[in-house]
């Protein structure tokens, strides 16, 4: 587990540690990705538990304010739940877990890296060295890092 702090909006992010699942649960429900609030706690603890790699941004007061993940086996891998808290965006808290996951991609030997985008911020995603598949696929898939 690594931990840092960034100046510009004192948060922490924790890599591969400690995630309070019931705030990433609503972290989730805020962001309109569970509205109908069907995640258990048992299965977000299974998803983490599962994940290849996973990194938490939390705010001073401890709450949780970002998060991404990666999934797959020791060759596929799929970046998945990119996502920021709506009063936090715009601080730089994606690009520092998109930072993360980039760090983990390369420490692994993936023959094959994909995300699934419906946001449509592809210009986010091509920072990094992701590229669209299929153009006119919605919601878009990506690949590449």
């Amino acid at each position: 587990m690594r931990a840092s702090s960034s100046s510009l909006v004192n948060v922490v992010f924790v890599e591969n540690g400690l995630v309070d699942v019931d705030q990433l649960n609503l972290l989730y429900q805020i962001v309109g990705w569970d509205a109908e609030e069907q995640r258990t706690h048992a299965q977000t603890v299974e998803m983490l538990r599962v994940s290849r790699y996973y990194i938490a941004a939390y705010a001073e007061n401890r709450l949780l304010v970002g998060f991404a993940r990666v999934a797959g086996d020791p060759y596929i891998a799929q970046v998945l739940d990119v996502i920021t808290h709506p009063v936090y965006r715009r601080q730089g808290i994606a690009t520092r877990c998109m930072q993360g996951i980039l760090g983990h991609l390369r420490q692994s030997n993936y023959l094959s890296v994909t995300l699934t985008d419906g946001s449509g911020l592809s210009e986010f995603y091509t920072r990094f060295g992701f590229r669209q598949m299929y153009a006119d696929a919605l919601p878009q898939v990506w690949c590449g890092a």
